[in-house]
């Protein structure tokens, strides 16, 4: 991972300038009489932390908080959220009703009554999380600390990627009706995994009109804010059998196959001037994925791409594909959160040419930052 931020790198206080022409000091602004030595420290040290901060979360907005009057403010995006200074000790306490908020809490309500199979797998994850947490011990500070689960974790995962969005004004109506649907969840799901992967990368996002029904279109053009780089963006999930409230049976890890191929032709169709990335969620048992994922070419991957089809002159309309696989509800819940895997494939042979290809490396980083969410709010500036 990137250990520093470079000087023509965005800025990571999000203001979308150059790094050198924003919060970095230069040796010249230090030598400058009249600054204190206190000063120049405590910049120094922001400097270090916003570096930090990126290296682990990508390029997204700072946590904004505030403690007043015995409460805990956090902002985000537009919205102001409060709550007893008691009750959000952490970051991620936040999270955990931040996500009844944006989902509704009368669906989540009217959810938890039905019988439990007949429960959405959010409120199922929700169930999961809530006897982990009984299970565990609190610290002195009253506050839990360990190792989550498939369940914890997938359910923290869509508390955070929500919050990401909303943070960042790309948080759709859309995307929040598709989540509460039990047959649109899994894609709705995976949508919202690339949108927040596109923003740590430094992209800002634009939907297509989705009642547009005159072309088939992408579900989102990503721009570089560093350098105008456009791209659009597909995102599939794959569906299987007795998985995530699909019906049938659930197959055996042994007979379980990657079979992708269909769905990255189905997001080759849609049209598009800009290059293309494609987001995979291939939706495997972690076992399966050492074997499809975790191995050297030639693996499940070549033959996948192998059924892809090709454009004019055997030109490949894609330009990259991200292949990931995230299997939290794989997991047992008396065991920590199963391994993830991503594989990302660039093409040596893109109809549409990259001005930055750069970026395609930006976005490869970023799905590796899936998962690491903050624990803690940060320190305010002048402590």
């Amino acid at each position: 991972m990137k250990n520093k931020v470079g000087r023509n790198d965005s800025c990571p206080c999000g203001s979308g300038k150059k790094y050198k022409k924003c919060c970095l000091l230069s040796p010249d602004d230090i030598k400058k009489p009249g600054i204190p030595i206190e000063v120049i420290k405590k910049f120094q040290k922001h400097q270090h932390n916003e570096a930090e901060r990126e290296r682990l979360y990508g390029k997204t907005r700072p946590i904004l908080h505030a403690n007043f009057k015995g409460h805990k403010l956090v902002f985000v995006g537009s919205q102001l959220h409060w709550a007893k200074e008691d009750k959000w000790k952490t970051f991620q306490d936040f999270l955990l009703d931040y996500i009844k908020t944006a989902l509704g809490s009368d669906w989540g309500n009217a959810e938890l009554k039905k019988p439990f199979e007949e429960r959405h797998q959010i409120l199922k994850w929700y169930d999961a999380m809530c006897r982990f947490q009984q299970s565990q011990t609190k610290g002195e500070d009253g506050i839990y600390v360990a190792v989550p689960n498939g369940a914890f974790a997938a359910y923290l995962s869509v508390a955070y990627d929500l919050y990401v969005l909303r943070h960042h004004s790309a948080l759709q109506k859309n995307i929040i009706e598709r989540l509460r649907h039990p047959d649109q969840f899994q894609g709705a799901c995976y949508e919202l995994f690339a949108t927040a992967t596109c923003i740590r990368a430094g992209f800002s996002v634009e939907f297509e009109d989705e009642k547009d029904g005159s072309k088939k279109h992408p579900e989102f053009i990503a721009t570089h804010k560093g350098n105008g780089q456009k791209v659009s963006v597909e995102a599939k999930s794959k569906h299987r059998e007795g998985v995530l409230g699909y019906p049938g049976q659930q197959d055996t890890d042994e007979g379980v196959r990657l079979r992708v191929g269909g769905l990255i032709n189905q997001a080759l169709k849609k049209k598009s001037t800009h290059p293309l990335v494609i987001f995979v969620d291939v939706n495997v048992p972690p076992i399966v994925a050492e074997r499809i994922l975790g191995v050297p070419p030639p693996n499940g991957i070549a033959k996948a791409l192998d059924q892809v089809a090709k454009g004019d002159n055997g030109k490949d309309l894609f330009n990259m594909i991200l292949f990931t696989n995230h299997p939290h509800h794989y997991g047992r819940d008396d065991e920590p959160d199963p391994k993830k895997h991503i594989v990302s494939v660039i093409s040596q042979n893109q109809k549409i040419i990259l001005e930055y290809p750069q970026i395609l490396l930006d976005l490869n980083q970023a799905a590796l930052q899936y998962g690491n969410i903050p624990a803690e709010f940060p320190a305010d500036f002048d402590k």
